[in-house]
């Protein structure tokens, strides 16, 4: 159900001021990540304690420990174990504190819990990085793009068939919105014009059930604004990037299991679940909805409790090929190799750069330099250029956002 992160790690951490992306840097990206996640899932199981429904409280408020932990853990125990344990504990109890509780008792574990993920984030990511607009700005744009696969698997002809990823959706986009609301006064006036305007719209996308491809546009018009004042493009993910990942990352889930590296191993599993994927959940079901749930239990399911169970690594290793071998059906459903063989001719030099590189180089905004499969508008209000996927520049021209170079 989550998900998703959704860009390049080097790339954000290069957008924070980093002369270069270390393994230290990456990790801190990765685990406020998570730490967003799981705000999102107390802010959603919040909403559903006051409705009084206790089935999706219970999907959220189990969510955490069940998936985002994992992802955290390694980090947690190499940095400091007694944290680790209280965290895991308090997610862990988490169910039974909010929803066989009393609402008010519930409320206190609540904020118990976001204080103890504070304490992580502090630890973990540091106050200075924790503060800088640039860094947010990297967690907004991840938790929006994992919000708009959330939706897309939600929402099918204006009707809601997956409430919990609805659900996920929207505490995603909440999420994103109060951090921009901490530092929209460090951002340029007329960009926190823009990304309030595009949130507001976004939000009565949510509320009218619209087309996934509509909220897929509003998303990516707030990435663009976020890349704007970065200066680093989005680096757009195909679905032959996800596939790669997860083949790579279950390679490693092998490695670290025979080694006796159980812990790594299960978050390996996790993050190809999460944050690889979720992405490619509904493209497959495009074509086949059995494979790509036959897929989700392999991959979310199965593969973790075997780890968790501790079986032989000739089991997970033969588990390991089953899934790759059920990915190569699916990516050959969608044309991921196509798609990649595309993705492989780019410019060089100039389109390395994002559009305000290269304005800054020199060029003129309507001569901008897109990476394959983006097109370039104009910026209504400030004549900025931004490079969008060529699907999404139409919509956001039909909003009012920007406009085709003459």
């Amino acid at each position: 159900m989550h998900k998703v992160t959704y860009v390049v790690i080097t790339t954000l951490l290069f957008a924070v001021g980093f002369s270069s992306a270390s393994a230290d840097q990456s990790e801190k990206l990765e685990f406020a990540s998570a730490l967003e996640e799981t705000l999102g899932h107390f802010h959603a199981l919040e909403l559903n304690l006051d409705e009084n429904n206790a089935v999706l409280a219970m999907v959220h408020a189990t969510h955490p420990i069940a998936e985002l932990y994992d992802l955290m853990r390694p980090t947690l125990q190499e940095s400091d174990p007694e944290l680790d344990a209280k965290i895991q504990t308090t997610l862990m109890e988490l169910r039974a504190n909010t929803v066989n509780a009393t609402r008010e008792d519930a409320q206190m574990a609540l904020d118990d819990a976001r204080m103890i993920i504070e304490e992580a984030r502090i630890l973990i990511v540091g106050q200075d990085l924790s503060n800088d607009p640039m860094f947010k700005l990297a967690l907004m744009k991840t938790l929006l793009e994992t919000s708009a696969a959330e939706y897309a698997e939600a929402v099918e002809n204006g009707t809601i068939n997956e409430m919990a990823e609805f659900q996920d959706g929207s505490a995603f986009v909440w999420r994103s919105q109060q951090i921009f609301e901490e530092i929209k006064g460090d951002l340029p006036e007329d960009a926190s014009m823009e990304i309030n305007d595009l949130y507001s719209t976004l939000w009565q996308a949510y509320d009218e059930r619209a087309d996934p491809s509509d909220v897929e546009t509003l998303v990516g018009g707030l990435v663009a604004e976020i890349d704007e004042i970065t200066g680093v493009e989005s680096v757009m993910r195909g679905p032959e990037t996800y596939f790669e990942n997860i083949v790579s990352l279950l390679n490693q889930v092998k490695e670290q299991y025979a080694n006796g590296m159980s812990e790594e191993a299960l978050s390996l599993a996790t993050k190809a679940y999460l944050d690889n994927y979720e992405f490619l959940e509904g493209p497959i079901a495009k074509h086949d909805t059995k494979l790509m749930e036959e897929i989700e239990v392999m991959l979310r399911q199965e593969l973790r409790n075997m780890i968790n169970e501790g079986v032989s690594s000739d089991k997970i290793d033969s588990h390991v090929d089953a899934i790759v071998e059920k990915l190569h059906e699916a990516a050959m459903l969608i044309g991921a190799e196509h798609e990649h063989k595309e993705q492989e001719y780019k410019e060089q030099e100039q389109q390395d750069m994002s559009p305000l590189q290269q304005v800054e180089f020199g060029i003129e905004p309507e001569d901008v330099v897109c990476d394959s499969g983006m097109e370039l508008i104009i910026k209504t209000g400030n004549s900025s250029p931004a490079c969008v996927k060529s699907e999404t520049a139409e919509r956001l021209i039909q909003l009012g956002w920007g406009t085709r170079p003459q």
